[in-house]
């Protein structure tokens, strides 16, 4: 029924030159809406779309963030494929908990590292940790991406769509020349799949990492990302600048980066409570009589 809007939208969406990913992800949202609402698209109202968000949220439980990005792809589909005039005020967008993500210790992520086997494994989670990976970066990595002789590492068209370079630890350089040794010297795709020419995907990532950090007793909630953010609390704590960690993390807006200021550890960052301060002086002052 809804076909040849399917057909448009998938135009729409390459023409506005989303990543694969999102286009990927607007698709399916859309199809799923549409399905659920079983319309024709121009005859679909916004009682409709509220409806279809009551019901993920009442019944699906689904996190403001995540009906959000649905919301998202259906005001893309009604704006540029319907050609409607969305209003915001009938579908506003959902205000969202933010809590603050797992952070480990520097022993905890050294456990994480060396205690791997699969050296594969061990060079993909060094990897994101030493350089401040996304997921997908670092499994979208190709061999001439890792500039050995300057020290950096290549982030070709990341999610925000640009590149960037960021750090190329010695360490991590280590233990990739390693891993490219013992895994047969790749020279496309860094991190091959097994079973195709394709780049290994981030869910195989994230299942291995899961399940290690399950296995080793470490905090719940450690994923991939956790590597990301553990770089960039352990980079603060060492005196490295916002700004830089902003740009070695491909941040547009330095609010995305002023989150690990919450989470870093404020005795390594020199921060002391003035009630401290303040009792220090004063005995100070009480020994001095």
């Amino acid at each position: 029924m809804n076909e040849k809007y399917l057909l448009k939208l998938q135009e729409d969406l390459r023409l506005k030159n989303f990543t694969k990913n999102t286009c990927d992800d607007y698709y399916r949202f859309v199809k799923r809406f549409l399905d659920f609402t079983s319309k024709e698209a121009m005859s679909i109202t916004y009682a409709d779309i509220r409806k279809f968000i009551f019901y993920m949220k009442d019944y699906e439980a689904k996190k403001a963030s995540t009906i959000n990005v649905y919301t998202a792809a259906i005001r893309f589909f009604f704006e540029y494929t319907l050609g409607y005039v969305w209003d915001s005020k009938k579908i506003p967008k959902m205000k969202r908990d933010r809590q603050l993500p797992v952070i480990l210790t520097r022993e905890q992520v050294a456990m994480l590292i060396d205690s791997m086997d699969n050296y594969k494994h061990k060079a993909i989670t060094a990897t994101m940790y030493s350089s401040g990976l996304r997921v997908s970066e670092v499994c979208h990595l190709r061999y001439e991406d890792i500039r050995r002789s300057q020290k950096m590492i290549h982030v070709p068209l990341s999610k925000n769509r640009q590149d960037r370079y960021t750090i190329l630890s010695d360490r991590n350089l280590e233990i990739l020349t390693e891993y490219w040794y013992r895994y047969n010297r790749p020279m496309g795709w860094l991190f091959p799949s097994t079973v195709r020419d394709e780049p290994l995907t981030t869910s195989t990532v994230e299942m291995f990492i899961k399940k290690h950090a399950r296995a080793l007793g470490l905090p719940d909630g450690v994923t991939p990302h956790t590597m990301r953010h553990c770089f960039a609390c352990h980079a603060l704590e060492d005196g490295v600048s916002h700004t830089f960690i902003q740009q070695l993390l491909g941040h547009r807006s330095p609010n995305s980066t002023d989150v690990y200021l919450q989470m870093t550890s404020k005795a390594l960052m020199g921060i002391r409570s003035p009630f401290d301060t303040f009792w220090e002086k004063k005995g100070e002052g009480c020994r001095d009589k």
